[in-house]
């Protein structure tokens, strides 16, 4: 009877303990490789049921900042325009590290949620390319959050500056 309190009472803590936004799925990603293998293997219906499944992540960003990715990914779904398709994507990816980075640069002096927020960032970035220099950036981009160390131990200061610059580049790297 004990160890089936025990169990149940660790799992709502474990539970408790990672939030939805600091869970492992990252929504934009999935959706991402989701409509890309099935644009790849052509089959467009399945690519437009996985767009519809996921209309309230498109939808976010033009209400977030007005880029609308929605009814244009449905429409080169809809035209069979691969190439399209594919811009499409890969601005929502380029839009969320976007607004990741934007959300480091709010919470720069909280180091555990500014490397939540970077590691999402780079999950993102290395879905969007596979080119060396935007994961250089994002490396130094890591470097200037700093770290609090270990009581002290193997502290290192943050840099905004750095930060601000790195995060300058990058998005000048993706964006183009």
């Amino acid at each position: 009877m004990i160890k089936y309190i025990t169990t149940i009472l660790f799992s709502t803590l474990l539970l408790l303990s990672c939030p939805f936004d600091e869970a492992n799925v990252e929504v934009t990603i999935v959706a991402y490789k989701n409509i890309s293998k099935a644009i790849k293997s052509e089959d467009f219906e399945k690519a437009l049921k996985e767009v519809e499944k996921n209309k309230e992540l498109y939808k976010y960003f033009k209400e977030e900042n007005g880029t609308n990715l929605y009814q244009p990914l449905i429409d080169a779904i809809t035209a069979k325009n691969s190439t399209k398709v594919k811009t499409i994507l890969d601005r929502s990816l380029v839009l969320e590290i976007k607004e990741l980075l934007g959300q480091v640069e709010e919470n720069f002096d909280k180091y555990q949620k500014s490397r939540l927020l970077l590691i999402k960032a780079k999950k993102h970035l290395k879905a969007l390319t596979k080119e060396k220099e935007p994961m250089k950036i994002m490396k130094k981009i890591l470097k200037s959050i700093g770290n609090p160390g270990l009581m002290g131990v193997g502290k290192k200061e943050a840099d905004k500056e750095k930060f601000l610059e790195n995060k300058k580049r990058l998005m000048g790297l993706i964006e183009a």
